[in-house]
């Protein structure tokens, strides 16, 4: 999704001012409290570009300044930050144990949450209810750009929803949807994007997570078993917008059938309900031998620096079955691969809510940089 913005755009003046300007959103995003002189050294920048960029930035709101402490003589330095009160980006997420709204400032950090039952039958519904719970919080806030995650197939620039089998949907114009959604709320010109869940999760391990990964793969345990990947800071979509389905990987072709038709897939022996039906020693014990057969095999193919875990049955195990996938995966990985690449997300349940609203930042700031201007 987001570019490193290290590509100077094609135009006249004035997008290459709106390139420099997102630059200097992305930097002190990054950097709370820089100054000016640091800004335009990080950026390879005059100082003169930055002063007239910061300018329109704070005119604009989207930034703060504050007084430094004094380090000697002269004029004591000011302090740059993103505004973080009125200014923000919205994340909904539609699940099947749950659905959720957040709105959350450039950094990532969330104002304001609300927690909603599992998704009913129909897309309409969901946004529905997602709409009459985001409505409270709106006032006084500029909604920067929005964004939607779902379990689902996708095709994220096109929002084609082409099946999100535990819901039970299939061949939805999801973003087209969400845009009419966000219309309702008063929210006509508000940049939009949507992701699986998954990917939006893997996504904000990148931007978010305080593991800093560049190239990870992370793997959603719950009613299924999904998976998001990130390489060289961006979401790996493949050629079909199909890739991580390594829920339909089979680790044992003799094993217990899988909905999709075949057996043993990783999916019919991973699931939070296989967990609550026998939530014993040996059920854990058979689960962990079947995660660590599947990390093997990610990070033989793919070679992450992480294979995170998370999602409802991550949260309903824990430690616990960290340690025993840790412990097997030498049986099945190869020895460049250490049990520590195997971990479990900082960011817990709220991985897909917070990684779609930390893509939502990222593609208003991208639009800001690369989006043509007359």
């Amino acid at each position: 999704m987001a570019k490193a913005m290290r590509t100077t755009p094609l135009g006249g003046t004035r997008q290459l001012r709106r390139w420099h300007r997102a630059r200097i959103l992305q930097a002190i995003r990054a950097e709370a409290g820089i100054s000016r002189l640091r800004l335009a050294r990080k950026l390879d920048l005059s100082p003169s570009v930055v002063t007239e960029a910061v300018a329109e930035l704070l005119a604009e709101g989207l930034l703060v300044e504050k007084p430094l402490p004094p380090t000697g003589q002269g004029r004591p330095s000011v302090a740059l930050d993103l505004e973080g009160e009125c200014h923000g980006v919205l994340a909904w997420e539609i699940d099947l144990d749950r659905m959720a709204v957040a709105l959350l400032n450039l950094r990532g950090e969330v104002r304001a949450r609300a927690v909603l039952p599992p998704a009913p039958d129909s897309l309409s519904a969901a946004l529905e209810q997602l709409q009459a719970a985001t409505a409270p919080h709106l006032s006084g806030v500029r909604v920067l750009a929005a964004g939607l995650s779902i379990p689902g197939l996708l095709e994220p620039a096109q929002g084609h929803l082409t099946l999100a089998p535990n819901l039970g949907w299939a061949d939805l114009p999801l973003l087209e949807r969400f845009r009419a959604a966000l219309e309702a709320l008063g929210l006509n010109k508000t940049l939009a994007v949507v992701e699986n869940e998954a990917n939006a999760a893997a996504y904000g391990l990148y931007a978010l997570g305080s593991l800093a990964l560049e190239h990870c793969v992370y793997l959603s345990l719950g009613v299924g078993v999904g998976s998001g990947v990130v390489v060289k800071r961006s979401v790996y979509h493949g050629a079909r917008f199909h890739a991580g389905e390594v829920g339909h990987i089979s680790l044992d072709p003799q094993g217990p059938p899988c909905r999709c038709g075949k057996r043993g897939c990783a999916e019919a022996f991973l699931s939070l309900r296989r967990w609550q039906e026998a939530p014993t020693l040996a059920r854990l014990g058979e689960m962990a031998e079947r995660l660590a057969q599947l990390s093997a095999v990610v990070l033989a193919t793919l070679d992450p620096e992480r294979v995170v875990l998370g999602g409802p049955l991550v949260e309903a195990t824990g430690e616990a079955l960290l340690r025993l996938i840790q412990a097997k995966l030498p049986r099945y990985a190869l020895s460049v691969h250490a049990p520590e690449q195997v971990a479990l997300s900082p960011l817990g349940r709220e991985a897909a809510l917070l990684g779609v609203g930390a893509l939502a930042a990222d593609f208003f700031m991208e639009q800001m940089a690369y989006e043509e201007v007359s």
